[in-house]
This record gives structure tokens, sequence and C-alpha cells, in this order.
């Protein structure tokens, strides 16, 4: 290692150590344990850590028979991986002193989580607006994912990835409020779209997304990234969208379109839109729509319109597992989808339910519909032990 040569750890979104151009990082084949054991020195890098305290970390269930043998042997291969660096034998980084182990602070270093630390503080205090915002970005672009992922399940891990994930999400948040003031939206946009992948599961976060995207004129992509949203809470937490992130939908489809003069391209992208095969499926914001529009058509023509709501269960009715709920919805889709008409509509009402509108049909014929879906789904997935229930109701006319 040569004079002023810093080293530069890695623990948020992975562990690597890198020292001018040559990296180590926990994806090579090296022990699970070697890893550990260096990530556990360096997070604690400011106290002497005992010989039996490292067993204990490394073998809590005292599953080899002669540990401090074992552990002697371990730290011969963590030494080797530090040595690719430059180190001499890796002695200059991993020190023992009198029966304990300590990582050498005497080493030049920086430590992505610390200076992220740091980052976050500086925010807090800052005075000026523009500084304050300078050290918030520095904070959200150190933070590159989760306190050491990899060893994600280890106790010791565990406070301290709570500890930097709720850091950067508040971090995150009051960056979004202070660029929000200013109408920064593409800014806001690069922020949420990182931030989304760190937590898939902070609806506020993709509200703030769908909203900047919104106003940058991406009104498609809105669309389809509050469609992701949407199957994602279904899926993960068996939750319909909130009526905050619905709102937000229906106000982008309102704008949805720029000014177009020419007819013909305006009919072009509405004829684009009906060739999808098999029923149309919509967002129940959409499917609402139509409903008042085939209600008020009903008031004039006379015509009959059935209202079905099918809900999915398990054999005995009672409510199924979230991963066997998402493949039996799934299948579902698929069925009524192939099974309807073009004209029909449908759409996603509830977590177990799907709600379909069948035009030109009287109750008979919507039975009749309803028990070919039914038959079609038994027909193509006769093992699947759910139970398919299903009503039907006549759509009333709007006088």
């Amino acid at each position: 290692m040569s004079d002023g040569e810093l080293l530069k750890v890695h623990m948020l979104g992975e562990f690597s150590l890198t020292l001018g151009p040559k990296t180590i990082n926990d994806q090579s084949n090296r022990s699970k344990k070697v890893w550990t054991l260096l990530e556990y020195l360096i997070a604690f890098r400011d106290r002497e850590i005992s010989q039996n305290d490292l067993i204990d970390l490394l073998w809590p269930d005292g599953e080899t028979i002669n540990p401090a043998g074992t552990l002697k042997t371990l730290l011969h291969r963590a030494r080797a991986a530090i040595s690719e660096l430059g180190f001499c034998g890796g002695k200059e980084l991993v020190v023992s002193l009198r029966g304990t182990y300590a990582w050498n602070t005497g080493v030049p270093m920086e430590v992505d989580a610390d200076l992220f630390d740091a980052a976050c503080r500086a925010a807090g205090t800052a005075e000026d607006r523009e500084e304050k915002l300078d050290a918030m970005f520095r904070a959200v672009s150190l933070y590159r994912g989760d306190f050491l992922p990899r060893s994600a399940a280890e106790t010791w891990v565990v406070p301290i990835s709570a500890y930097y994930h709720a850091q950067y999400l508040k971090i995150v948040h009051e960056t979004l409020t202070l660029l929000n003031a200013e109408n920064r939206s593409d800014e806001i946009i690069s922020i949420c779209q990182k931030a989304v992948v760190i937590d898939p599961y902070d609806e506020s976060l993709h509200q703030a997304l769908i909203l900047a995207l919104a106003e940058t004129g991406q009104q498609q992509a809105a669309l389809q990234h509050y469609e992701y949203v949407t199957e994602l809470f279904f899926k993960q937490f068996g939750v319909t969208p909130s009526p905050e992130l619905t709102s937000l939908y229906r106000e982008i489809v309102r704008t949805n379109n720029e000014l177009e003069t020419d007819l013909n391209v305006i009919k072009q992208d509405l004829a684009e839109s009906t060739r999808k095969p098999g029923a149309f499926f919509c967002e129940y914001e959409f499917f609402k729509d139509i409903y008042n529009l085939s209600s008020r058509s009903c008031a004039r023509s006379g015509q009959v319109i059935q209202i079905a709501l099918i809900t999915v269960t398990g054999s005995g009715g009672e409510p199924l597992p979230q991963k066997a709920l998402n493949q039996a919805m799934d299948h579902l889709n698929e069925i009524v989808a192939c099974s309807l008409r073009r004209g029909d509509v449908f759409c996603r009402y509830s977590v177990p339910q799907f709600l379909l509108m069948l035009p030109s049909s009287n109750f008979e014929d919507g039975d009749m519909v309803l028990r070919r879906i039914l038959r079609n789904y038994r027909k193509k997935y006769p093992k699947a032990d759910v139970a398919l229930h299903y009503k039907i109701l006549p759509l009333d006319p709007e006088y």
C-alpha cells in the first residue's frame, strides 16, 4: 500500500473494499463466513472484539468442534482476501491484540455508511437552502442499497440496516418536499426511480413518481407505473390502491391527450387501442365511467345489461393464501378475457374479485356466460384447489 492511498469500503447495497484499481467484494466464491468476519470487524472497528465473541458470531449453534482453531483458519483466509488489494498478508488491517481482534483504524479509509450519515447530519443542520439540498443529494447518491444486503438476516445487521434505511427514507422525503416546492420534476423522477427500487412498498414514493412523470408530459409512463404499483400491492399485500392513488390516476387520464387537429391521427390511435383480442380489461376507475355511460344509454334504448361479480376462494369457501390467490386470479383473468366477447368489459374490483359488464344480455344469457367461464377454468386448471362464486344483477338505467 502506497502512502496516501485511501481504502474505500462500501457497505450500502454491497460489501466491497477498493484500493486504487483493485477491488474485492462479497460476490466472489469465498466462504460466507470470511465476509461476515470482515464485515463485523469493519462495522465495529472502534472496539477490540474477543475471540469468544467472534466464535459466537460465526458459529452461534456451536457447530464446529475446534472453534478457536477454525477461527484462526478463517482469519488467515480473511487476511489472504485483503492481501489481494496490496496489503502484506492482510495483517496491516486485521490485527491481534491481547487475545482480541480488531480492524486497524490507523490505515486511511472511508466508509460509505459514515459518509451517508455525515451527509444526513449536514442536511439537518444546514441553514442555506442550496447547501441543504447539496447535502441531501449527496446522501441520496451515497445510499446505493440497504446495509450489507447479503447479510441482512444476521441479527447484528438487522438494527443497523433498519437505522440506515429509515434515515434514507427520511432524507428522500425531505428532498422531494424541497424539489416539489420548486417544481423540479426531472430531479424528483430521478430520485424516485431509485428509491422505489430500494423500498418498493412506500406508496408515497410511487405517488410522487407518477405525479412527476405526468407533470413532465410522460402521461403514458405515469399510467404504466400506476398499473405496476396496483399489481404489486394486489400481489404482495392483497390490498387495493389507496383513494389518493386512484384520484391521481383519474386526474392523469383526464389530461393524457395533447392538442391534435388531425382527426385521422386520433382515429388511428383509437383503432390501435381496440386491436387486442378478447374482452376489454380496464382499471376499475375506467369501468365506473363505462358503467355510467351504459346506464344512460340503457335509459334511452331499453337495452338490458348485466353486471356480474366473480369471487375466488378456497374450495371450502375460505380465503386463499396470497400466493395461491395471485396465481388463481392470473389464471381467471386469462379465462375471462378469452371467454367473453370483444365488446364485453371487465376489471379487477378487489383482491379476489373480477367485475364484468355483459351488454345485450338478459339474466339467462348472463348466467350461461358465467357458467361457461367456470367450465373453461375447470377444464384448463382441473387441479386448482379453488372455488369460483358469481352473482349477476341487471344494470340500473339512469333516467
